[in-house]
C-alpha cells in the first residue's frame, strides 16, 4: 500500500447549516454524503477522490471548533495525478456558488484507513535495520477478539523516527472521531520534515543530486505513544507470525 498521491484542503465560508452545506456539495459532486447524527464529520466516496467535510461546530457539545467548514479531498484516481486536479475541484465549487478559500494545512494529518483492525490498547513492536523500519501490531477480527494474523508496517528509506507521548497538536484533531476502526496518518506539509531538509541543505547543499525521491511524514500509534517516521514509502500487510509478541 502506497501513500495516496495528493490532498486538497479548502475552507468553506458558507453562512448555512452543516446539513445545508452537505446538500449543496451533494448536488455539486452528484454524490451522497454520509454522517452520524452526533458526528461533526461527513464523507462521500467518488471514483477518483474521497471528500471529507468537517463541521465548524462540535455536535456533541455545541462548541465552535472553527470559523469555517473544512473540506478535504483525498485524490486516488490515477488519471488525476498529472492534471490540474485543484482547478477541476475549485471549478465545480465555483459553478455551484460555493464560496471557498485555500488552506495551507501546515502540519495537518490526514487519516488513512488500515486494511485491518489494529488492536487499540496494545503496544507495537519495532525492528530496524539500516534505513528500513518494520513495526508489528496485534489485530482484532471483532471487538476484543484477537486475530491469528499480525499487522505489519514496513517503512523504506527512513530518515528519522521519534516517539511522542501525550501529544497535543493540531495534527491529531478528529482522529478519534473518524468512522474507521483503525488508521495511520500522513502529514503532507510537515514542519518537522521541513526542519530536517533545511538542516541537511545547510551542511550538504547538493544532497538532492544523490538522494532522489520524496519523503513523507507518517504517524502510527502504539498503546500510549505516537510513532512518527520520516520515510519515502510505507507498505502495509498482514501475515501469520510467531514469536513477535
Amino acid at each position: 500500500m502506497n501513500t495516496p498521491q495528493k490532498w486538497l484542503r479548502l475552507l468553506i465560508d458558507e453562512d448555512c447549516s452543516f446539513e445545508q452545506l452537505l446538500a449543496k456539495l451533494a448536488q455539486a459532486f452528484d454524490s451522497t454524503f454520509t454522517y452520524k447524527n452526533d458526528s461533526s464529520i461527513a464523507k462521500a466516496k467518488l471514483d477518483d477522490f474521497t471528500i471529507v467535510v468537517y463541521d465548524k461546530i462540535d455536535r456533541s457539545f455545541d462548541i465552535v471548533l472553527s470559523p469555517s467548514y473544512i473540506l478535504t479531498f483525498m485524490i486516488t484516481g490515477n488519471e488525476y495525478l498529472n492534471c490540474h486536479v485543484d482547478e477541476h475541484i475549485q471549478t465545480i465549487l465555483t459553478n455551484h456558488d460555493i464560496t471557498y478559500q485555500c488552506s495551507q494545512a501546515k502540519d495537518h494529518a490526514y487519516p488513512i484507513e488500515l486494511p485491518f483492525w489494529q488492536a487499540p490498547n496494545d503496544d507495537i513492536v519495532i525492528n530496524s535495520k539500516g534505513d528500513t523500519l518494520t513495526a508489528y501490531c496485534k489485530i482484532w477480527y471483532k471487538p476484543a477478539k484477537y486475530s491469528k494474523f499480525t499487522g505489519i508496517f514496513q517503512f523504506s528509506n527512513v530518515w528519522a523516527m521519534r516517539f511522542e507521548r501525550n501529544k497535543q497538536c493540531a495534527y491529531y484533531s478528529h482522529c478519534d472521531s473518524d468512522d474507521v476502526n483503525s488508521c495511520y496518518w500522513v502529514i503532507p506539509e510537515s514542519s518537522w520534515l521541513e526542519q530536517l531538509v533545511n538542516e541537511r541543505q545547510s551542511h550538504f547543499p547538493n544532497w538532492r543530486q544523490y538522494d532522489r525521491g520524496e519523503y513523507w511524514h507518517y504517524i502510527i500509534q502504539s498503546d500510549s505513544f505516537y510513532v512518527e517516521v520520516i520515510a519515502k514509502q510505507i507498505k502495509i500487510s498482514k501475515t501469520q507470525l510467531k514469536g513477535i509478541f
